[in-house]
Formats: C-alpha cells, structure tokens, sequence
C-alpha cells in the first residue's frame, strides 16, 4: 500500500551525513500593477531543481548523487481541477490544492505547505518547517508521474454500475434489454436453455410473450449484450456469443471457464485454472492477464481490477494491470464484492455466521473498515440504487446496510437479478431446487411467474 511521505522528513535523513551549498529564488511578491495572469493550462508538470533545508542548500547534481534521477525524488502535476499528483522519492501521492495553478495552498495530511510561481518561472514550494523547494517546468509529464498507477484509480459506481456488479457476481444468469427478458426460460420443458421473452407491464404486472429459444444447448451465465451480440458462458464450459434474435452463433471459447465480463473491448473470464485471462471479441489473441487462481475478478477502473486470491487466505486484493501494482486490501477470507458509491461491500465467515462488512475505497491510503452487525446464513446478496437483498427474501435499505440480518433456515427466496426497473427472483423448496421463477416490477409491485 503507498505511504504518504512529507518532503522534510525524506530529505533530513541526508543532514546528518552531508552538507552542501546551492542557491534557491525568492518568490515574486505580487502588486497591483501586475498585470493578470496568462490563461493556466489544463495542467502543468514540474521536477525538482534544488532545495534548502534547515538552511543547507541542495544543487541540483547534489541532489542526484544521493537521492537519483531528479522527477524520482519529486516531480509534480498541478492539475485545474484543483488535485496535486506527486511523486515524492518512489511513492505517489495525490492531495487537493486551494488558489490556482500560480498560487496556492495544499496539506499533504502530516505537512502543509504553499506554492508559488517565482519570477523567472520556477515553482518554489515553501512548506511549515520552512524548508523551501524549488521545481522546474517540464514540456511533457515526467516518466515517473506517467508510471503512477493511482492515476486512474477514481473508484464512485453508480446505481447502474453497482446493479451490474450485483448481476456479475450473481453468475448473470439474466439480461433485460428493453422489453426483453434473456435468461433461463419460461417454460418448463426448456429449463437449461437460453431464451428470449418479450414482456410488457398489464397494469400492475408483466405480461409475457412467446419464448423464443435461441440456445437450447445449456444454461447461459454472464450475459452481456455489446452491439449486436449477445455473450455468455454456456455450462461453464464453453465461451458463445449470438445475435439476439438466435441467429449467427459462434464458439468464441472451449474449456472450464467462468466469470465473463467485457471491459473495454475484450473479453475477460478465467480457465480451467482459474487463472485470469483475456480475448479479442472475436476469441483470438488468448492472453494470461494473472497467472494463478483468482475469483470474483472485476474490473472497476479502466486498468484496475478486484479480485480474491485464493492463495492469500481468500482476501481481496487491487491489481492495475498495466503497472502490476498489487493491493491486498481485506487480509481475511472474503466473498462477493460489490460496489455502491464509493465503498466496497463484502461477505466474511464467523464461527457464528456471516457478516456484511464494507470498505471505504475512496481512501486508498488506508481502506477505512467497517463492520456489519446482522448475521446472514449465505454469502450471496445483491445491491440496486435503494435495497441490499439476501438470498432468501430479506429486503432492506442500503442506509441500513449494518444490521442485515437473514436468520431463517434454508433458501427460500433467492433475488438473482436487480435493474432499475426491475428484479428477477427465485423460489426453492424444500431440496434446494427451483419452484418458481418470477419477474417483478419495482415501481408496481406486481411480479409474474413464468415457469
């Protein structure tokens, strides 16, 4: 995890072995006669030149020699949406800023400090203890800054994305596409095949149309439509995508595989290792993205991914895929993450039963936790923009999320797909198997069997 270093407390630890001499600006104090500012673009990018500590002056070649390549001790982005991204000796840092890009104030949480631009275009950093910094601008962001896998960490899902995630860790085995149901179909003799159901609300309950099949070879999981198609897992053990209407179906995939999802134009899903892999929309290029068994793996940033790995105690671990950076954010056995806003809600066993907990992803620094009090008899749930469901019949507000509990014995009823619109959810009986499907209107409460 990054850790958050002040710039006085890195570079005392060179005082008490050197001392040398540089030079630093004074910052242009400004008049009313200045003329205003030039436009500040979008952001600007500087590194360090030298520095003064506690009165010793750093020159710039004193500073590589102990500390190395100047944009790795510090180098800065001074972005208009008022954040600072930082690189201070090897860790990245991020902090709000107040003023503009010319003047301005920050708190990196241990030391605060303020920046100015000086008259021959430096930036100069003064921060509380007095220790003064002074940066040079750079045409283009800094290798090190550009290497900052936190760059693209902005983790805050939307109902939709959160319902989606609910979906996925599900096992997606169902789709509503405008007026249009796909999943396990409604007619009993066809249990186990792919079907296409027009439906539309009759008052206060859906109406359904003639099921129209479309893969009558299996159970389908992980749907997802993209374009034109229509994708899945069929019996976890082949990979197909089909046209809506039936036509055009091609194995894209063929071996144990499960947890399908599409990320920005490749497919993602993992093999008979459970080992994380990826494929062009077409099934070629195959890629190893992790190399060792993972579950619930989830991208939720652009080159971010959640996972539990299943060698580390079952925790949940961050990983950006572009930079290899590895997270472990949960430390215990933990099942079905979901996010809603900006935390992450998960499943823990007790010896007692199991706990809704959630973590604070918007903190990366320290993954604030919290723990749920209820005690739930299954790790399954599910999270749409008002509710958390359990896996049998249990619905309450999101704002109340620490006292779910689910005490009854055995499934009953299993909510296995939320929308906005709305739910899709089963019932079981008294040998676990399926006694009934239904399809419910959120707004009208009204739901209809159909099977």
């Amino acid at each position: 995890m990054r850790k958050l270093l002040t710039l006085a407390f890195a570079l005392a630890l060179a005082l008490c072995t050197c001392v040398f001499a540089g030079c630093s600006d004074e910052p242009k104090e400004p008049t009313n006669d200045d003329p205003p500012p030039e436009e500040i673009a979008a952001v600007t990018y500087w590194v360090v030149e030298t520095f003064t500590l506690e009165g010793t002056e750093f020159t710039t070649e004193e500073i590589e020699s102990i500390f190395g390549p100047l944009e790795s001790v510090i180098s800065l982005a001074v972005n208009a949406d008022k954040t600072l991204e930082w690189v201070l000796f090897g860790d990245f840092v991020q902090c709000p800023y107040e003023g503009d890009a010319t003047s301005f104030t920050f708190d990196l949480g241990n030391d605060q400090g303020t920046g100015q631009l000086t008259e021959d275009g430096h930036l100069q950093l003064t921060m509380a203890d007095g220790s003064i910094y002074l940066l040079a601008q750079q045409d283009e962001k800094p290798a090190a800054l550009a290497a900052n896998p936190w760059s693209t960490y902005d983790v805050s899902f939307s109902a939709e994305e959160t319902t989606a995630m609910s979906n996925f860790m599900s096992g997606g085995d169902y789709l509503i596409d405008g007026n249009t149901l796909y999943g396990l179909t409604h007619a009993v003799t066809l249990d186990g095949s792919l079907g296409a159901t027009p439906f539309e609300m009759v008052g206060d309950f859906p109406e359904f149309g003639d099921v129209n099949v479309i893969d009558e070879n299996g159970m389908a999981h992980y749907l997802t439509k993209d374009g034109e198609w229509l994708y899945y897992i069929l019996d976890y053990f082949e990979i197909y995508r089909i046209h809506p209407d039936g036509s055009g179906r091609e194995m894209l995939y063929e071996g144990t595989c499960d947890y399908l999802q599409i990320h920005e134009g490749k497919l993602y899903f993992t093999d008979e290792d459970f080992h994380f892999v990826s494929c062009n929309l077409d099934g070629s290029g195959l890629e190893t993205v992790i190399d060792r068994a993972v579950f619930y793996p989830y991208f939720i940033a652009s080159d971010w991914l959640i996972f539990q790995d299943d060698a580390d105690d079952e925790s949940l671990h961050l990983l950006n895929t572009t930079h290899g950076t590895d997270v472990n954010i949960t430390w215990i056995p933990s099942y079905h993450p979901i996010i809603d806003g900006s935390y992450l809600y998960y499943t823990e066993i007790a010896d007692d039963g199991v706990y809704l907990s959630r973590i604070d992803m918007s903190d990366p620094e320290r993954f604030p936790y919290e723990g749920g009090e209820g005690v739930l008899l299954e790790a399954l749930y599910a999270i749409d923009e008002a509710s958390i469901y359990t896996t049998n019949g249990v619905c309450i507000p999101k704002e109340d999320w620490m006292y779910l509990s689910d005490v009854s014995e055995g499934i009953e009823e299993w909510t296995c797909y939320v929308s906005p619109e709305y739910t899709v959810y089963h019932y079981f009986d008294e040998e676990g198997y399926i006694s009934g499907k239904y399809l419910m209107s959120k707004e009208r409460h009204g739901s209809t069997s159909f099977m």
